[in-house]
């Protein structure tokens, strides 16, 4: 998921020190749900003026501090406590998605079957064209080449930051269950 923080003051240092007030205290989170986290990554990290346009110009109204951070979680059965105590330190969350680590043997079974699954289907080609099978000239898994796969840590990072700060800390935390992720070969 991604997690921002952010801060607005009349000048750049004023607005960093504010974004950096409530990182500290999203940072203080993360190291209390350490055990849940695989890592944190920051995605973005920008201070840059805020505009609002009036007579068809730009007048700087100020300056906004900002950081975009990743964090792949390991614990699902925490999520929800961890979204809960990050809104309540003032983060604004977005992005959750669901994936499989690249460890979990349940990959080695799917190339199990799917290899199985291409001989079967070669034999019965072979067959019906009366040719014998020769070696393998080609395999492939899906997403193993970098154009298949979509880097989520970078998409839109600066273009889903909201801006929008969290109140005070959250009563309850929302419950939240993983999503059911299909994995597959080729």
């Amino acid at each position: 998921m991604r997690v921002a923080v952010d801060g607005e003051g009349p000048s750049r240092e004023e607005a960093y020190q504010a974004a950096s007030v409530t990182a500290a205290a999203v940072d203080g989170v993360l190291a209390d749900f350490a055990a849940a986290i695989d890592r944190v990554t920051t995605a973005a990290l920008a201070v840059q003026p805020k505009t609002r346009w009036r007579k068809g110009e730009a007048h700087r109204t100020g300056w906004q501090a900002f950081r975009v951070s990743v964090v792949e979680i390991t614990d699902t059965s925490r999520v929800g406590e961890l979204l809960t105590a990050l809104a309540g330190a003032g983060a604004s969350i977005s992005g959750l998605s669901w994936a499989v680590a690249p460890a979990n043997e349940s990959f080695a079974l799917a190339r199990q079957r799917a290899g199985e699954d291409a001989r079967a289907r070669a034999e019965q080609y072979a067959r019906a064209l009366n040719i014998s099978l020769g070696p393998v000239a080609w395999a492939a898994e899906p997403g193993l080449r970098s154009a298949d796969r979509p880097d989520w840590r970078a998409t839109a990072a600066l273009a889903e930051f909201s801006g929008a700060a969290a109140g005070g800390a959250a009563e309850e935390s929302i419950n939240v269950n993983p999503e059911e992720v299909t994995i597959q070969a080729a």
